[in-house]
């Protein structure tokens, strides 16, 4: 059941002669569910947030949370509605917490409160549902300046769900927070948004991140919707170029299409191999192509077996070091891939043969 419909949002902005925002964006969103925004910066996805909090105002379309409109246009003889964020029943919780720092923690979750006409009684309540609920009731009485950069957001997100909202928006929320600590409270709040039911909405340039904690992602480019799908299906399936090349760690290939069926094709890559892909690409013979696969869908091996298919002869030109796997750059004819391995390689191994699965080559034609 959907919980909140936008439909045909737009919102745009003019800067010295460029236009950014958001065009016709269309998404729904189910009880229970979290969705995640995902996209490069300036892509649109911090703008449709706003528009559904009611800190922007669209230049047309409507939104819609749980039978009640939030916003209209007013085009076509309807009339126009614009609820204020104060009284649309979503929460919100920013990249840079937005605290009150001469407050103590009790009185910024309170704030959240005000005008919500509710007694006195009633609002500490609220506020040490809310608190408990983060783990920082301890804290309550402590400055803003007092608390670590996680018990900051962690207050942040305790005065966004104080009111019990219906939805709860988070922009770029752990950003700014170090790598484990990051990674902890991405827990905690999957964790939160388990036990108290919430309905979310999460917007974030890191593709990790977005893959990891949504039941779907939603991949925007320059204010529109590229791909909307499970993590799962757009990592395996991406359907354009810029969901290939965004979602992991891609080589692209580029070539002309020697040979193609309804199950396979072969794919010249310019100055380098011959490689088949198994596909169901809408390409023809002497189509140029552009082919992907990701860093991990690549094997090396020092000696190819007989008859194997897409083993090429490839130069190791350098490689990185990440802890739990290292990353090899190879040359493949005139292109330079790379590849992840669980090892570091011997450099005196200058030469060696890669293996690119058929299976998870993507191809897509040019324009």
């Amino acid at each position: 059941m959907e919980l909140l419909t936008i439909s045909n949002i737009g919102k745009t902005f003019t800067h010295q002669a460029r236009t950014a925002g958001v065009h016709r964006v269309d998404l729904e969103v189910g009880q229970g569910e979290l969705i995640s925004l995902l996209g490069p910066s300036g892509c649109g996805k911090t703008t449709t947030l706003r528009c559904i909090a009611g800190l922007e105002a669209p230049d047309h379309g409507r939104i819609e949370l749980d039978g009640t409109v939030l916003f209209a246009d007013g085009t076509m003889g309807s009339r126009g509605v614009a609820v204020a964020p104060e009284r649309r029943g979503i929460g919100m919780v920013f990249q840079d917490y937005a605290l009150w720092p001469h407050m103590d923690v009790f009185r910024n979750v309170a704030f959240g409160l005000q005008g919500a006409r509710r007694s006195r009684v009633e609002v500490a309540d609220e506020v040490e549902r809310a608190l408990r609920s983060v783990r920082l009731w301890e804290h309550r009485d402590k400055r803003i300046s007092q608390l670590s950069g996680g018990q900051q957001q962690r207050v942040a997100l305790a005065r966004a769900l104080a009111p019990r909202p219906k939805v709860v928006l988070f922009d770029e929320p752990l950003s700014n927070l170090d790598t484990q600590l990051r990674d902890d409270l991405r827990l905690e709040i999957l964790d939160l948004h388990r036990q108290l039911g919430l309905t979310s909405i999460w917007v974030t340039h890191d593709q990790e991140e977005a893959l990891g904690m949504s039941h779907r992602v939603v991949l925007m480019n320059e204010g529109r919707i590229e791909q909307t799908g499970r993590p799962p299906e757009l990592w395996a399936a991406p359907a354009t170029k810029f969901a290939a090349e965004f979602l992991g760690a891609t080589n692209r290939l580029s070539g002309t299409v020697v040979t193609a069926d309804d199950q396979t094709l072969a794919l010249a890559v310019d100055d380098g191999p011959r490689l088949y892909l198994t596909t169901r690409s809408p390409v023809a013979a002497g189509d140029r192509a552009t082919a992907f696969i990701r860093t991990s869908a690549i094997k090396l091996i020092d000696k190819p077996s007989a008859g194997a298919t897409n083993v090429v002869p490839a130069e190791v030109i350098g490689q990185t070091f990440h802890g739990d796997y290292s990353v090899v750059t190879m040359r493949l004819g005139g292109t330079a891939i790379k590849v992840k391995v669980d090892r570091l390689l011997d450099p005196s191994a200058a030469h060696r043969f890669a293996h690119l699965d058929p299976s998870q080559l993507i191809v897509f034609r040019d324009d």
